[in-house]
């Protein structure tokens, strides 16, 4: 049975834009400029095309032990990706979610065991340039640190209402598929609304190269 609501409870707002994310996709032939938060979540990431030409996506854990890889050996290996909120510093310095290959995110990696510095901390993070070119399997992308900028108090309650309280919501986003979900969403029947809707389906860039934070009070004084 469906409940009564106070109307101060209908359509209600998000805090921030916390409840309405957008997604930084990566193209070829453009550059970008931006400044990582918080950490990134990891998982392997299904492009199938099917035979009615729509691109399809699904995540998995473990691409090695994968049941539906195995019911499909022509199915394309999944990408080896990452995702991390970033702050895109080219669209009014709006934070958004990046995802993006291996390729990129081992620079903020070989930057970290180089001066032990947190790409995307709060007090030891910096800008970062992204430049990407090519197309399809030839496409390469580049990523060269620009500058230390330490989170201001606006860009910290910013990120702490994007998060909208829950530290784990990145990893939600990226919500791995069970087998029974990729089976439905790479071979299934085509369903615009859902295409639309699931976060798995969010693309940042054409094809694959190759082939998961608190409150306010609490990101004023922890370091990612």
């Amino acid at each position: 049975m469906s409940e009564y609501v106070d109307w101060s409870d209908v359509a209600p707002k998000p805090s921030g834009n916390g409840g309405n994310l957008d997604f930084l996709r990566l193209k070829s032939g453009n550059t970008y400029k931006i400044r990582p938060l918080h950490k990134p979540v990891h998982f392997y990431k299904y492009f199938h095309r099917g035979e009615d030409g729509k691109l399809r996506t699904a995540l998995t854990g473990d691409p090695t032990d994968c049941p539906v890889a195995a019911e499909h050996p022509g199915l394309r290996k999944p990408a080896n990706r990452y995702a991390i909120f970033v702050i895109d510093r080219n669209d009014g310095n709006k934070i958004k979610v990046m995802e993006a290959p291996v390729s990129v995110f081992k620079h903020f990696r070989d930057r970290f065991e180089a001066t032990g510095q947190k790409p995307g901390g709060n007090k030891d993070g910096g800008d970062w340039q992204i430049k990407i070119t090519g197309s399809g399997l030839k496409t390469e992308y580049s990523a060269t640190y620009l500058k230390d900028t330490p989170l201001t108090q606006e860009e910290l309650e910013a990120f702490s209402a994007v998060m909208d309280g829950d530290r784990e919501r990145l990893g939600k986003i990226y919500r791995i598929d069970s087998p029974e979900e990729i089976e439905k969403k790479l071979f299934g029947p085509f369903e615009d609304d859902d295409a639309q809707s699931s976060p798995t389906n969010e693309i940042s860039s054409s094809e694959p190269a190759a082939a998961s934070t608190g409150s306010g009070e609490e990101s004023n004084d922890f370091n990612w």
